[in-house]
């Protein structure tokens, strides 16, 4: 079973009984979101299980399916080349660091089709502490992602709640889900 398939099946079965979805999220999804012709892309994603990931080449330690298995994630799709992505490494790191023991976990996944072989030096020069992968062409597809960087939320089962988050909605996604699904 490939990495993604793991991934996807782990998201799925992560939850049990939860509390009901607060709208809250999505109207932070909605709001945060880059542009509007990007919404358009991403809405119908919203509320469905996340596709998979297929990742490889993990620097600062490998994210496996397992240990996703019932935690908030978040996806920081990145691109070396990207200014606003290297300057969001600071607030990633905080925020990794902040919600650690609630639970939420971030990674990134390098990757837009150019660049991706400096992703060591990059990760190294922007201080960036938390894992970090490689990520195929086929999940930036499956993901809609349009734009670097994208921010995506996966609750705790593993339904897709915000895809295309500007970096300054990610932490208010990951509060509000933490009121409807506690640690």
């Amino acid at each position: 079973m490939t990495l993604s398939r793991c991934l996807s099946l782990l998201l799925l079965v992560s939850g049990s009984a939860m509390a009901a979805e607060n709208p809250q999220v999505a109207v932070l999804a909605k709001e945060g979101h880059w542009l509007e012709s990007g919404w358009a892309a991403h809405a119908p994603m919203l509320g469905k299980p996340a596709p998979g990931l297929d990742l490889s080449d993990w620097l600062n330690g490998e994210v496996k399916p397992s240990v996703m298995k019932g935690k908030i994630v978040v996806v920081d799709f990145w691109a070396t080349w990207c200014g606003p992505c290297r300057a969001s490494v600071p607030h990633n790191n905080d925020l990794v660091k902040k919600y650690a023991n609630h639970g939420v976990l971030l990674f990134g996944a390098c990757g837009s089709g150019r660049g991706e072989e400096k992703m060591a030096e990059v990760s190294k020069s922007t201080g960036l502490a938390y894992p970090t992968a490689r990520v195929a062409k086929a999940s930036t597809t499956a993901w809609n992602v349009q734009w670097w960087p994208t921010y995506a939320v996966v609750d705790r089962k593993g339904t897709l709640r915000a895809i295309g988050l500007q970096p300054e909605y990610v932490e208010k996604v990951i509060q509000t889900l933490l009121v409807e699904q506690p640690n």
